[in-house]
């Protein structure tokens, strides 16, 4: 009898451990804007994101954006404006207790980069992150969201290669490969 319980214990434990948290992105229109541009950002909150979500997700980015942060409204930077439009986040004892059962958490955000002299929209991504197990906190995901947000904005259009793509490669010579984009 021991047996048995022993294993259903360890079926329950790999069918609760299953779910992952997952951030997936599309890419709507490349970010075309340059590696290295500075920028602004502003993030509008339609989906209900808690403060402290927003706290979260700010803190990430402003770490990750450190080198690049020009001050709102900058007339040189690009304007990243970041728009939640779903967020569902379950507390904590809940998500411990019931698992899989209470749902999951989400968060889907529309990233929009623009440029600073037309408006004009550089780059568009379409951001979902997501938890359904017990496993994982809810500034992890966050975090995890914030983040590839960072990673969209931050990439830009690669630089120009130093050697031109026609020019043969010396004996030595590393051959470049532009960084790939989402």
């Amino acid at each position: 009898m021991h047996r048995v319980w022993s294993r259903v214990f360890v079926v329950a434990c790999c069918l609760l451990l299953t779910g992952c948290i997952g951030t997936s992105s599309k890419v709507a229109r490349a970010n075309s804007s340059q590696v290295g541009t500075k920028l602004w950002y502003t993030i509008e909150n339609p989906g209900g994101m808690t403060p402290e979500g927003l706290a979260v997700v700010r803190g990430q980015l402003d770490s990750r954006f450190i080198l690049v942060r020009a001050t709102d409204g900058a007339p040189d930077a690009v304007h990243v404006l970041i728009t939640v439009t779903r967020y569902r986040m379950r507390h904590g004892a809940v998500r411990a207790t019931v698992g899989l059962m209470a749902g999951k958490d989400t968060v889907l955000s529309t990233v929009q980069v623009l440029d600073p002299a037309t408006g004009q929209e550089l780059g568009r991504l379409e951001v979902a992150s997501s938890n359904a197990t017990a496993v994982g906190s809810a500034g992890g995901l966050l975090r995890g969201h914030a983040d590839e947000i960072a990673d969209f904005v931050l990439g830009g259009a690669p630089a120009a290669p130093t050697t031109p793509t026609g020019a043969s490669r010396q004996s030595g010579e590393m051959k470049w490969k532009p960084k790939p984009t989402r």
